[in-house]
């Protein structure tokens, strides 16, 4: 393929049209008819060399929960269970039984939902696994937002376990906060302080959450799809279970943004050693490392994502 990276769109492409031209806010066919990255096509080779400028103390901060967090395991899934066995050689190996790729921080991919309407991104499905990701990498500049202290500035403190819908207009206050410009390929980090909670809840609590419950998120919203795909966000992840409040509507953030943007998601991810130290340095951009699973035709993957500052 010839011509240059446009960094607002496919290579050889028009500019990136803005949400309100997308008809029914797909993004088909605007990174190409066989696309299968989405907007991790933003993230071009200059991106992520801008974002690799960032990294200045050499802070290292993994942002992954272990494999058998949340416990007890959420939506009826069955705890990982970990053997450690002595091969015929006589060095040690081990495996997982009940391991579930979206069980602890992980990435959506673009086959974990169906819109209802309008299917799989960009018209596809079995060519959407997560594998196309694996094979490409992640990589690119991260922005944290953390809404969980913005808000509570304002007296709106977010609970963990209550329905509280975060706006763009929040997410707009807390990227001033922050300090921190919009560029195409940004991994949105959003820090409600989900994890927090969860881990200062009892053991009942947990118990009685692990089949759904209510969580503070996203607005479920044209408006919040228009704002992340006019800013020309790469992909969003957050600390709590699902990106956006919930209980989420019929038509969901995840119809809105992974089936019709192409937009990846990722959830329950371990942000807040980040977001202290974001706090104290005031310096909420970083580069982002993430390495999805390469399981071919897989629906999502663990995080594998480590922050650089």
């Amino acid at each position: 393929m010839g011509g240059h990276p446009n960094p607002d769109g496919a290579p050889g492409s028009a500019p990136r049209p803005r949400y309100r031209d997308l008809p029914d806010g797909r993004a088909a066919g605007v990174f190409g008819a066989g696309d299968v990255l989405g907007t991790l096509n933003l993230q071009t080779p200059d991106a992520v060399v801008a974002a690799a400028r960032l990294v200045r103390s050499g802070r290292v901060f993994a942002l992954n929960a272990p494999v058998d967090w949340p416990d007890p395991p959420l939506y009826s899934r069955l705890p990982v269970e970990h053997t450690v066995f002595r091969t015929a050689m006589g060095n040690l190996d081990d495996h997982l039984d009940h391991f579930y790729p979206q069980a602890s921080s992980q990435w959506d991919g673009f086959r974990h939902i169906r819109d209802p309407e309008f299917g799989y991104y960009n018209g596809q499905d079995e060519a959407l696994g997560v594998d196309h990701w694996a094979r490409r990498g992640i990589a690119g500049r991260g922005v944290l937002l953390d809404v969980g202290r913005a808000l509570a500035g304002t007296g709106r403190d977010l609970a963990w376990n209550v329905r509280t819908e975060i706006t763009a207009a929040d997410l707009e206050r807390a990227r001033a906060a922050a300090g921190v410009d919009r560029r195409p390929g940004d991994v949105l980090l959003v820090r409600t302080g989900w994890t927090a909670g969860y881990e200062a809840a009892t053991t009942a609590e947990r118990t009685e959450y692990r089949s759904g419950g209510e969580s503070p998120g996203l607005e479920p919203s044209r408006e919040m799809a228009e704002y992340l795909w006019d800013w020309g966000v790469g992909a969003v992840a957050s600390d709590n279970v699902g990106v956006e409040a919930l209980p989420a509507p019929a038509t969901s953030l995840h119809h809105l943004t992974l089936s019709r943007l192409g937009l990846p998601l990722g959830e329950l991810w371990w942000l807040e050693a980040l977001a202290e130290d974001c706090l104290r340095d005031g310096r909420y951009e970083h580069l982002l490392v993430s390495a999805p699973l390469h399981v071919r035709g897989g629906i999502g993957s663990p995080a594998n994502a480590v922050a650089i500052k």
